[in-house]
């Protein structure tokens, strides 16, 4: 007993070292807020906002044990229906994850031209490639590469250092899309094919953005590139009708007897 009240008070002590926030007796550190959601992308002020939803939740989360809600045998009730539905969306889930779809290039285009529907969109559409860095003399060396060779061998040369937020390619996004703003007013601008000039924004990052191509509005995307797109939908509806079929399979092995109603 004296053993697991070390590691508590142990781990108490850790929090209180090294926490984000602290409501009370209750801490957050940067281990449970990366738990919470994958923080690598986010900037700082999307991190606040993160930190306050979390301190909002505790003040509420407190006040509610200090009301004795748990206590109340309505919220007994309530949590034995989540128990089951996280059971069976967890279930769902596991489906999901472990159904494996296979197919080639040719199924991908048949679908695309069966479904050219869903690859229209009502506003102009931007192919993009686009860069962050944390300092601005790597967003010119990264510049000067994708300038005398490609994109993608400076993203090669570039993405595992240090002073990079992020490298990507072939994004596809309306302007209202493309973040920080600063970036998206250069690409309203920029020729098919042409790099930026280093853009630094309102959170002091330095970023290069590569227009690749612009599709107007109402126009079909072409299968090149719309297919990373047409092989996500794809997928999704072949792991769609795998679950209706399994859950088809579970409907006949099971005894059901539906009475009459009243």
């Amino acid at each position: 007993m004296s053993l697991i009240i070390l590691l508590t008070n142990c781990s108490k002590e850790e929090k209180q070292k090294s926490y984000l926030a602290k409501v009370n007796d209750s801490y957050l550190t940067r281990e449970e807020l990366a738990s919470l959601v994958d923080t690598s992308n986010l900037n700082a002020s999307e991190k606040n906002s993160l930190i306050r939803d979390w301190i909002y939740n505790e003040v509420l989360y407190q006040k509610a044990m200090d009301e004795g809600i748990t206590e109340d045998e309505n919220f007994d009730k309530i949590l034995q229906n989540s128990y089951r539905n996280l059971a069976i969306a967890l279930l769902i889930q596991k489906v999901y994850n472990e159904t494996e779809v296979e197919f080639k290039t040719s199924d991908l285009l048949a679908y695309y031209k069966k479904n050219k529907n869903y690859f229209i969109r009502p506003d102009d559409t931007y192919l993009i490639n686009q860069a962050r860095f944390k300092d601005e003399l790597t967003a010119i060396k990264f510049r000067e590469i994708a300038l005398e060779s490609d994109w993608e061998k400076a993203k090669q040369f570039f993405e595992n250092k240090n002073s990079v937020e992020f490298i990507e390619s072939g994004n596809l996004k309306a302007l209202y899309e493309i973040y920080p703003l600063e970036v998206a007013d250069a690409v309203r601008y920029l020729l098919a094919d042409e790099i930026s000039i280093v853009i630094r924004d309102n959170q002091m990052s330095y970023n290069v953005v590569q227009l690749v191509k612009k599709i107007p509005a109402y126009e079909l995307f072409p299968f090149e590139v719309i297919q990373r797109e047409v092989e996500k939908r794809y997928i999704a509806e072949q792991k769609s009708k795998h679950f209706e079929n399994f859950l088809k399979e579970l409907y006949s092995k099971s005894e059901i007897i539906i009475k009459e109603r009243y």
